[in-house]
């Protein structure tokens, strides 16, 4: 009986060792595999097979379905261009052009806003992203994404934020090529600045 006691405590020990060690290698782990481009970040092996099983453990904390490289590389934001965290008090322009590099130009591309806890915004208006297709660009071809709880009259595009809660923007680039993914940490990308509400 002594015995048992014994392994039962030195397995609950090495598991909350475990546990603890996921728990704060997990930040840390970021950190080292994705590769920063601004107010943006990426892991540009995501939904490789071959990824190491670190990765795989991130990514299924992040999201899952991943597609691999070259079919898609995704970009995520979780900060405003000074660095300061996206927040729903507050309001922000998105602003780019088409999203290329030189003689890059992918097949397609999609902006999504997601809550904290990694869902959609609610929407009555049920506009939940803008891709290459449906976004309105301006005469110079660059467009701006208005992002706030209420749309602005002065900006065709709009997306919804959380009333009060952080928010992260997520880019999807669809088959860009294989020099696109040589250039991840240089590719030109949108902004994200805050405005007045």
């Amino acid at each position: 009986m002594l015995l048992i006691k014994k392994y039962t405590i030195y397995s609950l020990v090495i598991i909350a060792i475990a546990a603890i060690f996921t728990y704060v290698s997990i930040p840390i782990y970021k950190n080292i595999v994705t590769i920063k481009n601004d107010i943006w970040t990426t892991i540009p092996s995501a939904g490789d097979p071959k990824r190491s099983v670190y990765t795989r453990a991130f990514i299924s904390t992040q999201g899952l379905f991943a597609l691999s490289k070259p079919e898609s590389v995704y970009f995520e934001a979780n900060n405003d261009i000074e660095e300061i965290s996206l927040n729903g008090s507050l309001c922000y322009i998105l602003s780019g052009n088409e999203i290329q590099s030189a003689s890059i130009i992918p097949r397609w591309w999609s902006l999504t806003i997601y809550n904290n806890d990694g869902y959609l915004v609610e929407s009555t208006e049920k506009q939940y992203s803008y891709n290459s297709e449906n976004i309105i660009y301006n005469s110079n071809g660059e467009f701006e994404v208005y992002l706030g709880h209420r749309p602005n009259k002065n900006i065709s595009n709009w997306l919804k934020t959380p009333t009060e809660d952080l928010f992260s923007v997520v880019l999807r680039v669809y088959q860009p090529g294989e020099e696109f993914f040589s250039n991840l940490s240089r590719v030109d990308l949108p902004i994200v600045k805050k405005v007045d509400c």
